[in-house]
């Protein structure tokens, strides 16, 4: 490339006829001006054009950190979400099985508890049977009236009373 300095050092050989040495140096001191403006121009357009250069790689560098930050906080979200799910679905299992647990132990409870009503209902019916018999045996030999037939109901139900009150302690 043509450089000012070249523009400057340039001599031309006279021929006989030739130009106007005065116009001739005007002109090249003019074309110098201009080159070396030129000259200038294209030097600072071409460090600007590197430093841009250098400016996109460092944007590009960075737009790519930016898109695998993106990529692995989704990645992120994505397992944080299922993890969430994941732990959901326990809960959720833990807490029936916790309620079938409870509801087993409530029909177990309630069936012991049946037993023991049942139990309890013949107790009554014993302890029922053996106040009837005895209070119709003390009725018996306060009523000194009573029939002979009367006596022998008495002492039927006493004995009634007292196998049942055998049986029931």
């Amino acid at each position: 490339m043509l450089t000012p300095l070249d523009i400057q050092k340039k001599e031309f050989h006279r021929r006989l006829r030739g130009y106007s040495e005065v116009e001739v140096d005007e002109f090249l001191d003019q074309v110098l001006e201009d080159y070396e403006l030129l000259y200038r121009q294209n030097a600072s357009l071409k460090d600007e054009v590197e430093r841009l250069k250098a400016e996109v790689e460092r944007f590009t560098g960075l737009e790519e950190t930016l898109k695998n930050t993106l990529v692995l906080a989704q990645k992120a979200a994505d397992e944080i979400r299922s993890n969430a799910q994941k732990e959901a679905e326990l809960i959720l299992k833990e807490a029936e099985a916790r309620a079938r647990a409870l509801e087993e132990e409530g029909r177990r409870r309630l069936e012991l508890l049946e037993e023991e009503f049942r139990a309890l209902e013949g107790k009554i019916a014993s302890y029922k049977a053996q106040t009837r018999a005895l209070l119709l045996g003390a009725a018996a030999l306060l009523d000194p009236k009573a029939e002979d037939g009367d006596e022998e109901e008495a002492g039927s139900a006493n004995g009634k009373a007292a196998r049942s009150g055998e049986k029931g302690l």
